[in-house]
Formats: C-alpha cells, structure tokens, sequence
C-alpha cells in the first residue's frame, strides 16, 4: 500500500490545475482498481497568491482527498514553490513512501501511476537500488511529439544531449523533467530535496543530476503517460528574441525569475564546474552582443 505525497504548485492556471487534479485521481482509482496494491494518496498544493480561485477549486476537487493548501506570497515561482510543498508534506505527521511531483499543467493517462510504479520495480530488479523515475509527456493528441522525458549527453563536455522517447523497456538518462516524477524517500533522505538556490527552473534537471552523482538511477518511463505541452523557446528561438530587443528590453528578460542566467549559471556550477567560467562570460555576451552570442553557438553546432 504505497503512500504518496503529491507535489504542485500554482498561479492563475486555474483550469489547467483542476484539470491536472482530476486526472491524477483518475489514475490512482485505475491503479487501485487493477492491482493488488492500494495507493494512498495526500496532495500538497501551493497557491501562490493565486487570483483566480485555483486554490478554491482545487479543494472543491478533491473534497474527499487529504489535500493541504500552502500559501505563497506570488514570488514563488515553480522551483520555490515546489519547495513549499515537498518541505510541507516531509513536516507532515505521515511517513512516505515516494513524492510524486507534477506540473499542474500536465494531464496523467489512466494507466501513469501503474507505469511510474513498474519503472520503480524494474530499477530495483535491474540496478539493485531506488532512483528517480519521470514520466515521459507528449503534446495534446500527439503521441509523436514528445515534450517532456529525459535527456542524455552526448559528450563529456555536456554541451549537446538528445532527448529519449518510448521504448520497451525504461531507461537510464543523465537529466530528466519534473513534469511527471516519483521520487522514493529513500532518494530524499539521501540527497534531500530541491536546492535552495533555484528561483524557478532547472532545478528538476538539477536534481536529477545530483542523484546520478550520488551514485543512484535516473529513469524514464517505457510509455508516453501523460500530455503536457511545451511552453519554453529553444536557445536559438530565444537568442533570436534577445537580437530584437533593445538593452533595457534585454536586461529586463535576463533578470526576470522565469528565464534567470541566475538560475542556468547556478544549474552550471554545481552540475558542470569546469564551464562555469565560459558560460558566465557568454551569458554577459548573449545580454550586450546577442548577434555574436547567436554566431557562437552556430559555430559551436548548437543550432
């Protein structure tokens, strides 16, 4: 009977959110009722400073659920936020086996939480030990376009990687989402939880990475379990907006908490040392000379 820490958090998505929320009871009543297993489930849900009555409908939602509203002051943003819950649901008086984190505004299939379980199995039997596992995504209706999954390096350097879809079998990966991801509590007692420093991304891809540090599997799920569309430029298509803006403009976008340097520079440091130094410096120059910065990373064979 595995317990389950449920993990979001929220601003102004309203339908998206009660949307998420419905089909994550939909797949732990689909597990229950096709396994042997009983999951048990508590939600812990940030609102931050939500405006729109997210946390209202939630709770209306899941009525019969143990769920538990966190309040934000609305400068969360999604690594804080999610760090509101996680701390929430560890000071909570149940003990867990695994904190499933979502993104309130990705939909599970009915079958999402039998796949994360399988994949919890097939990492024991395989590598002897617990790990992480993400879900793979795709777009809305459109199984062949993968949006969310895990990534593997293509070199020592880190700097290109290629994202995995579906196969038979799960597999291993060097950074993943947090889209879709179950994390045992034996992987948080070990290495804890989302890194304090993080104002709103990369710390999913941090984390993973911390653990395949510590020595412990990274997984992705065998199947597409869920759908989330994919809502970030690629460097390029921002670089391209970066060329179009004027400095204040530029400034302005590269402090902002949801596209920070501070949080790629932060994810670089503790992740990839050896290009901290480089990557400062381009980033200085991707802010003053974004049309050189584009060249670079051309030559570079990035775009």
């Amino acid at each position: 009977m595995p317990k389950i820490a449920v993990l979001l958090t929220c601003f102004n998505r309203k339908n998206k959110t009660v949307a998420c929320l419905k089909s994550l009871l939909l797949t732990v009543k689909n597990y229950n009722n096709t396994t042997n297993d009983q999951a048990n489930i508590s939600i812990f849900l940030t609102d931050d400073a939500c405006t729109d009555g997210t946390a209202q409908a939630a709770l209306e939602v899941c009525q019969r659920e143990d769920i538990h509203i966190i309040q934000g002051n609305g400068h969360m943003f999604w690594a804080g936020g999610m760090r509101a819950a996680w701390k929430e649901a560890i000071n909570h008086k149940h003990t867990w086996d695994f904190f499933l984190l979502l993104n309130d505004d990705t939909t599970l299939y009915p079958y999402a939480l039998e796949e994360l379980i399988d994949t919890h199995r097939y990492c024991i039997d395989k590598y002897g030990e617990q790990g992480i596992y993400s879900g793979i995504t795709c777009a809305t209706g459109h199984p062949e376009t993968i949006t969310y999954s895990g990534d593997v390096f293509e070199s020592g350097a880190k700097g290109k990687w290629h994202r995995l879809g579906p196969a038979i079998e799960p597999q291993m990966v060097d950074q993943c989402n947090a889209n879709i991801l179950l994390v045992p509590q034996e992987v948080v007692n070990k290495i804890g939880i989302f890194h304090n420093g993080y104002i709103h991304g990369a710390a999913d891809l941090d984390y993973c990475m911390q653990v395949r540090k510590a020595g412990m599997p990274a997984l992705i799920t065998a199947q597409i379990i869920g759908e989330c569309e994919y809502d970030h430029f690629s460097e390029k298509e921002e670089c391209e907006r970066l060329i179009r803006m004027t400095l204040s403009e530029r400034r302005k976008y590269v402090y902002h908490p949801t596209h920070s340097d501070k949080d790629y520079l932060l994810f670089v440091k503790r992740n990839i040392p050896n290009k901290y130094l480089i990557s400062t410096i381009l980033r200085k120059v991707r802010l003053y000379c974004p049309r050189l910065y584009y060249y670079i990373n051309k030559v570079r064979g990035l775009y």
